[in-house]
Order: structure tokens, then sequence, then C-alpha cells
């Protein structure tokens, strides 16, 4: 009986692997009562507390409103419309995933820092509730909807009514077919996404293995072909050839979205044994990644201060085996994000901030951001 995956790894395997790379809202944050300063006289020390006077806590307010308005104008920046006047409706697949939990923590921390009015929904991978729920959004009066798509196809026309009654919509991750079913797509160049972490493997071998040989560098992909989005992105991680000619790609195995796992487990092993010598894994997500890493490492003929594999989907469980690859305990060296901060993108988004930059197809894409050893630190929650 096969090895079960240890719960770390577990907890990241989702839908969002097949959806293209791809509730209501939470209570407002508690205030934290203002302490009372002790106010020290000459001579004596006072057992009260000092008691402002309404000038003194007047201005005090006005201080922090002016601080909070400061940091929520960084953070945001500007925007045609004011966060205060809109009412967001927020569309999720599901929330008990890794991925999903994080984005549903995401947005209501945003909704809640820029004051914007919202309600969230979350479909438990079922398209029909998705559907439902979406249009429950429409009639409790959302001035935008943003809606990470479970079936962008069977979502078209529902988006698409929304649209034509003012409504603005935020499809994330994916554009669909029917450019009036939204009003905004952000998405993400896959093949960018999958050439940065090519580019990142070229930049591990030049500064490991400065003086390789031509084609001695052995590359492992662990690829998909389910879409048109998945392929563009493993098409971007196999540009590794291109970019550095040390490499040579001597396995792609192409996963099938069924029983992925035990695929992607079967032909980390099968690597293993026909190519020992394999210095760099190229995975189409975290997810593969993980399984990958944890089959590497469990072999004690694999040295992992010698391998190098990237993924791609920025999952706290692929960040915390980069933060341990520093001490080559993993070998998970870096991960591919599709933006830096996507969720705050999104919300920009919806409150017109690119408006004015969208290509013929309504589409802004999000750049390709490496977290790696260097910097994971600043993302791991």
């Amino acid at each position: 009986m096969r090895k079960v995956l240890k719960k770390e790894i577990a907890a990241v395997l989702s839908a969002t692997l097949i959806m293209g790379l791809t509730a209501c809202g939470s209570e407002p944050a508690q205030e934290t009562p203002r302490a009372e300063a002790a106010v020290e006289e000459t001579g004596k020390a006072q057992t009260d507390a000092a008691e402002e006077s309404p000038a003194e806590e007047e201005a005090g307010i006005v201080e922090e409103a002016a601080e909070g308005t400061d940091e929520v104008q960084s953070l945001l920046g500007e925007t045609p419309l004011n966060p205060e006047d809109e009412y967001f409706g927020i569309s999720l697949p599901m929330t008990n995933t890794e991925y999903y939990k994080g984005v549903e923590t995401e947005l209501s921390q945003y909704c809640e820092k820029f004051g914007i009015k919202y309600d969230m929904a979350s479909a438990d991978s079922d398209t029909q509730k998705q559907l439902s729920q979406f249009e429950n959004l429409m009639t409790m009066g959302c001035t935008t909807i943003i809606v990470y798509a479970l079936d962008p196809t069977s979502m078209q026309d529902i988006m698409a009514r929304a649209e034509a009654d003012g409504i603005r919509v935020v499809s994330a991750t994916m554009t669909p077919e029917n450019i009036d079913a939204y009003t905004i797509a952000i998405d993400a160049n896959q093949d960018s996404v999958g050439t940065a972490a090519a580019q990142f493997a070229s930049d591990w071998i030049d500064e490991h293995y400065p003086d390789a040989e031509d084609g001695s560098i052995e590359v492992v992909l662990f690829s998909m072909s389910i879409s048109e989005n998945v392929i563009q992105r493993c098409d971007g991680l196999r540009k590794i050839e291109e970019l550095n000619p040390k490499a040579v790609i001597v396995a792609d195995y192409d996963i099938p979205s069924d029983n992925y796992m035990v695929k992607v487990k079967e032909n980390a092993d099968l690597m293993m044994q026909q190519y020992p010598d394999v210095k760099v894994i190229l995975t189409y997500s975290d997810v593969f990644n993980l399984i990958v890493d944890e089959a590497m490492m469990a072999n004690p003929d694999v040295d992992p201060s010698q391998v190098c594999s990237i993924a791609i989907d920025k999952t706290n469980a692929a960040m915390e085996k980069i933060r341990l690859s520093k001490t080559d305990e993993s070998t998970i060296r870096a991960t591919v994000a599709t933006g830096e901060d996507f969720n705050l993108t999104l919300i920009q988004a919806a409150l017109g901030a690119f408006d004015s930059e969208l290509n013929d197809l309504k589409q802004y894409f999000a750049d390709p951001f490496v977290i790696q050893a260097d910097n994971v630190d600043d993302y791991l929650k």
C-alpha cells in the first residue's frame, strides 16, 4: 500500500489544480480600547489615570483617522470609485482548501480595511450552488461582484446578465469566452508565469554549476495538458532549454487530472530510478512540487543540496518548504505567484483602478512574482 502523504501536503491538494491556476462577510475587527496613560508629577506618582480633555481626545481621534487614511491611500492607491460607496459581492468556488481560505481571508481583510461593505459566498465545489449564490448577490444590490468561477462556461450567462444590469463583474484568474460576461478580467499570462519559473531554474543552474557543459544538467517536468491556459504555463516551463544551454529535459510527465496525486508520486519514483542525476524539477503547481519533494527527501540516495525544484501558485505549504531549503531540508527553492498581491489587485480593479489600461479583451495581467529563500519570510503567514 502506498505511503500516505504527510498532513501538510494533503492540506493543499485541491480542485484549484484544475481550475486554470486556477458565507457572509467577517465581523469587523474589534477595536482595542485606548490605554490611559499614567501621569507622573514632580515628587508624587499619580495613582489614577489622567483623563483627556474633550479637545485633546478629539485631536487624538482626528490624528488617528488621518494616519488610517494615509495607510489606506498608500496601500490602495487612487481609484475612480470611492470604497465606502461600494457594496461588493464575492463569489468563491470553495473555502475548504488552503488556497481559497487565503483568498477568503485576504479579500475580507482588504474590504474591512478600505471600508467596503461586502458579502461573501462559497459554492462548496458546486457549480449550481455558485450560480444561485451569484444571482442572490445580484438581487442584494451589490455594485460589484468579484468571481472566482468554478466553471466559467456555465457562469457566463449570469455574469453577462449582471454586467448588462450595470453591476461591475470582476473575473479572477480567467477570461470567459463571452466578452460581455465581465467588466474586467484579472488574469495572468500563463506562458510568462511558466517562463519565470524556468528563468529561476536557469539562474540556479548558473550559480551552482557554472562550469557545466551544454546539455549536462538534467531537467524533469511534471506538466499537464487539460486546458489552453495550463498548456501555456507548461510551455513556459519548457523554455528552460532556450534560457540555458546547459539544461536538457530528459523527461516530461504529462499528469492527468484523474488520480493526479497517485500519478505524480508514481512518476516521482520513476524519475529517481531512471534519472538519478536529475538536478532541476519544474512542476505545473505547488501541489505537484510538494509530492515530488516528499518523495525525494525520503530517498537516502538524493542529495537535496544538489537539486532545485520550482513550482507555481504560492501556497503556505510550499513557502514553508522554501524556508527549509535554506538548510537543504527541502528541494523546493522557489514558487511563482501570479502577482505579488493578487487579491489586492482584484480590489483595485473592482474600484476601477485599471479601467484605462485594459486590452481589447478587457484584461489586466498581473505580473509573475518569484518567492524564494531571500524573500519567503516576507510572505509566510
